[in-house]
């Protein structure tokens, strides 16, 4: 029990504490650690496959020493309480070296620490390894050897655009490229990229470091996130000096960006002429092929797809075992829509044209929706009709796309 590892007040004790919890999170494939207080216990949650699930409770009166444990490996100040905190340390974990991002944060019952656990194998996939389709693939190699332009990466928190921008970036890392990014935080150390770490705190921000980076010969450049307006605007001058810029954007599509970019005073040509691409991306969790079976879908399932012609598909779902922790999945995939900036969307933009005939735009011009991208790995079972309504909702699908 945790109580019993932390009762020794030594620092051995609770360093052992800590080095087995995260052990455990490493066995489990969590991505992340929660240690939380409540009013008479503490709470240790770990997030598997998008999902958090309670690994144990212990008792209060241990709290504030595993707390400081954190901190003191993370290099945080241990007098600090109620303000947040930013860390990290290491472990080794059968040969690999993880890396641990904390962060603390104080609330009513005491301060909660999240550990997000990083591992440099994982973060590191190519292009090809992330599900993409070969289209799809075709065309963000097209994009991203464009010479200039912004390409921006959307979707919510947790849907993979960190891992999708490290990825591209590995890709573009030759001797001939000057790459620098600008990270809050940096989540992983890539040889041959010079990484930035900005600091909210000492007002070292995106659009302070976004500057100052101008200053330095780049070629490419990664903006962890586009935030605020002053960041957007400083980005559209760099690519329109002709330099390839990455960004993510905390929006849910094409529209979202439009509207946000338009809210931060970009002109509408200005906009439309920068921009080269938008890819939104979604992770959905994959069948566990320990306990995958056949099943019949159920009528709310057919409705998405009436119409379809479904002869000779077989879909599938976990039953649930141990391999998966009965949850019936295994492992993440992800879903993508890639849509290129040509003549006609630039044109769409320019011309503020109404909602509907933007959409009509869009369907002409992208070769595949999120939705039918979901839908696609349903029909490969790969995944559920379940766990793609979760993730997008009810995708409408072309009665020709199978």
């Amino acid at each position: 029990m945790i109580e019993q590892n932390v009762k020794s007040t030594s620092d051995k004790g609770a360093r052992d504490w800590l080095d087995k919890l995260v052990t455990k999170a490493i066995d489990s494939r969590a991505s992340d650690i929660h240690i939380e207080p409540s009013r008479d216990y503490g709470a240790i949650r770990l997030r598997v496959d998008g999902f958090l699930y309670e690994l144990e409770r212990f008792e209060k009166q241990y709290y504030d020493q595993m707390i400081s444990q954190i901190k003191v490996v993370s290099q945080l100040d241990i007098t600090k309480h109620k303000l947040p905190q930013d860390g990290h340390f290491e472990v080794n974990n059968n040969g690999e070296v993880y890396n641990l991002r904390v962060s603390t944060y104080p609330t009513i019952y005491g301060e909660v620490a999240v550990l997000r656990v990083l591992n440099r194998d994982d973060s590191l996939l190519g292009l090809k390894e992330l599900g993409l389709d070969e289209d799809q693939y075709k065309d963000v190699i097209d994009l991203i050897y464009n010479p200039y332009g912004i390409i921006l990466i959307t979707g919510p928190s947790g849907s993979g655009k960190t891992t999708f921008l490290n990825s591209i970036l590995t890709l573009l890392n030759k001797p001939d490229n000057n790459i620098i990014t600008i990270e809050d935080p940096v989540e992983l150390k890539m040889e041959g990229i010079r990484q930035t770490q900005i600091n909210q705190y000492e007002e070292f921000n995106f659009s302070t470091a976004l500057r100052a980076v101008l200053r330095q010969d780049p070629d490419i450049m990664m903006v962890g996130e586009i935030r605020d307006s002053e960041t957007a605007q400083i980005s559209i001058q760099a690519a329109l000096t002709g330099k390839l810029i990455f960004s993510t954007f905390h929006t849910l599509d094409v529209f979202g960006i439009i509207s946000r970019m338009l809210e931060m005073e970009i002109p509408r040509s200005v906009l439309a002429h920068t921009i080269s691409g938008v890819i939104s991306t979604r992770l959905v969790r994959k069948i566990c092929n320990e306990c995958k079976v056949k099943y019949e879908l159920t009528e709310d399932e057919k409705s998405i797809l009436s119409g379809v012609d479904l002869e000779g598909i077989d879909f599938h779902r976990g039953e649930g075992c141990d391999n998966c922790a009965g949850s019936g999945y295994y492992g993440r995939i992800g879903i993508f829509e890639v849509i290129k900036f040509g003549n006609d969307i630039r044109a769409m933009i320019v011309d503020n044209l109404p909602y509907v005939e933007m959409l009509e735009v869009l369907e002409r011009t992208r070769r595949k929706t999120l939705g039918e991208s979901a839908i696609d790995i349903v029909y490969q079972g790969i995944t559920t009709m379940e766990e793609v309504i979760r993730v997008v909702g009810k995708p409408v699908v072309s009665i020709n796309h199978k």
